[in-house]
């Protein structure tokens, strides 16, 4: 009999707000084993982290209602424990390793203070031990250079780094449980690929078990044992993971897969989940297009080059503050976009491919080299002209200023050197909010009143206020649901189609690569190595790379075949 870890029975949870409770969870239930690895996967909102939290009783009180049912952790009723004997067992028994290791992560402490504090918390070591500890938890998670990243602040690692330090942390007790959530997000797929094996030869190791919370269908199906299906407050499908993703049996759980692009044909509409369908339980989850879109006509004349762009930053200064050394983050690039066709760029991070997005909008400014915009350069070009290249930023929650409407948003840039009408800026919105998808009635509403889907189309639709022909797009599908996914490559699909835009496409999603590019750039250490057509380089690379990145990729047909 494998001893039971995790047991969670007829779980209610509401929370308090203004307007009502709001019941968050309705009568969930979950079991985890000694060294399993169980998965919950669902939409942003269904309840997936609110379970998480549960377990470790960090949900403010305060906010709740007093929930019904039970939660058993390790033997203890964590609902009926006060919060000193909670600490007690947090870091200890039960480890979690948190969303965004950048505020999980103290910035004014050094990664040192944070994982001996741990230690020393809950192990009876001495200074000196904790120390030791630590460095090898770093050098078991693959860091290289386990001293430098023991010595750094946070904000001195990348994304990779900083997870690999929350998981050293999450081991560093011998915890019996684990709960991770969404550790690989925002990762690329190499470093996803590194910390998915790491999590899974760890647990195997120490016999841990491991709650992975995930949106990722491919990375449960990689990881996990078991998984639940969560939609709106409920587990909706429940199983070894084999049978729940091989051979679906819930509405639900098969919408979610049939928005992933993995296995679609590519520049083909996606299915996307349709909350009012399948709350009537009625035919197949997706939404059709209401009309077919009409392509137009391409000139296949060359809109951007790039000619040896390079991008330095100073890295070290002198006496004078002048800098004396530089770091080379783009180094002697050279590609072409033709009218009307997307080319992708995609590696790890620090590559450079954001810096070379931002070098093509003018937020960086080139070390050598050139940028042409219809064989002018861009630092030539006249304010009318400029506004054809337009961007779309990873994070719109930190791209949109949460203080103003969304008309406001959308139209800030028919301000820049101009005076419109209120009335004809909020006109000017609502055109551009049926152009992305969004309710005309909805522009008054500020940027927290609306998911990360749709704030994601009023920041395109802030870009397409200015009707440019070079969207930008940097990672703008990363920290997306897989449905709302698919709803955004659909209305970037039809865009392009509907108004012949070119879209520079940062990613590194290969799958969403692979479905709306026409031409691949591979970045590795601030060089493109590889670029041609989409098929050919990510079907049949050259570059040892290359090959590296596809074999990295989390694949659905890969997991079951192994």
């Amino acid at each position: 009999m494998v001893k039971t870890v995790v047991r969670i029975d007829d779980l209610r949870l509401e929370f308090l707000s203004q307007a009502g409770p709001f019941e968050a969870l309705k009568g969930i239930s979950l079991e985890i084993g000694e060294g399993e690895i169980v998965g919950v996967v669902g939409e942003s909102g269904s309840g997936k982290s609110v379970t998480a939290m549960n377990l470790l009783q960090l949900l403010p009180r305060t906010k709740i209602n007093v929930p019904t049912g039970s939660i058993s952790v390790l033997g203890h009723d964590v609902q009926a424990m006060n919060e000193r004997q909670l600490q007690a067992i947090r870091g200890g028994e039960i480890s979690m390793i948190f969303q965004e290791p950048m505020t999980a992560l103290n910035p004014v402490l050094r990664v040192k203070n944070q994982i001996d504090d741990v230690i020393l918390r809950h192990r009876h070591v001495t200074p000196k031990e904790a120390e030791q500890i630590s460095l090898k938890l770093l050098a078991d998670t693959k860091i290289s250079d386990p001293q430098r990243v023991y010595e750094s602040f946070p904000h001195e690692l990348s994304g990779g780094m900083r997870q690999r330090v929350m998981i050293a942390m999450a081991f560093s007790c011998s915890p019996k449980l684990i709960v991770a959530d969404e550790p690989t997000t925002a990762l690329d797929v190499t470093v996803q690929a590194q910390i998915l094996d790491l999590l899974k030869e760890r647990a195997r190791d120490t016999k841990t078990s491991v709650l992975l919370i995930t949106h990722d269908l491919a990375v449960v199906a990689q990881l996990c044992d078991r998984v639940y299906v969560m939609y709106k407050g409920e587990f909706v499908e429940n199983g070894k993971t084999s049978d729940v993703i091989g051979n679906p049996q819930h509405v639900y759980t098969r919408a979610l897969l049939n928005s992933l692009p993995e296995g679609k044909a590519p520049k083909s509409r996606l299915a996307t989940v349709s909350a009012a369908m399948l709350e009537g339980n009625t035919g197949e989850v997706i939404d059709e297009p209401i009309e077919p879109v009409t392509r137009i006509a391409r000139t296949g004349d060359t809109i951007l080059k790039m000619q040896g762009a390079t991008v330095r930053y100073p890295k070290d200064y002198n006496f004078f503050g002048r800098p004396v050394s530089f770091h080379t983050a783009v180094d002697h690039v050279n590609l072409e976009i033709k009218e009307g066709e997307t080319l992708a760029l995609v590696g790890e991070s620090g590559c450079g491919k954001t810096s070379l997005a931002n070098a093509v909008v003018g937020l960086n400014l080139l070390s050598d080299g050139a940028i042409l915009y219809r064989d002018k350069n861009i630092l030539d070009l006249n304010e009318e002209t400029l506004r054809e290249i337009q961007i779309v930023f990873q994070d719109p929650q930190s791209s949109l200023d949460p203080r103003w409407p969304v008309w406001r948003i959308m139209t800030e840039p028919l301000t820049v050197g101009k005076s419109p009408g209120k009335s004809e800026l909020r006109d000017r919105a609502a055109d551009l909010c049926e152009m992305v998808g969004l309710e005309n009635s909805q522009i008054d509403r500020l940027p927290h009143e609306f998911s990360g889907g749709q704030r994601q189309r009023i920041a395109i639709g802030r870009a397409l206020s200015v009707r440019p022909k070079l969207l930008v797009l940097d990672e703008p599908t990363s920290a997306l649901d897989v449905s709302v996914q698919a709803q955004i490559l659909n209305l970037l699909l039809d865009l392009q189609d509907e108004h012949g835009l070119t879209y520079l496409f940062i990613s590194h999603d290969v799958s969403v690569v692979k479905h709306i590019a026409d031409k691949v750039a591979v970045m590795f250490q601030s060089k493109v190595v590889e670029a041609g057509d989409s098929d050919q380089v990510l079907t049949a690379p050259t570059h040892e790379y290359t090959r590296t990145l596809m074999n990295a990729v989390p694949s659905l047909n890969r997991a079951f075949a192994a």
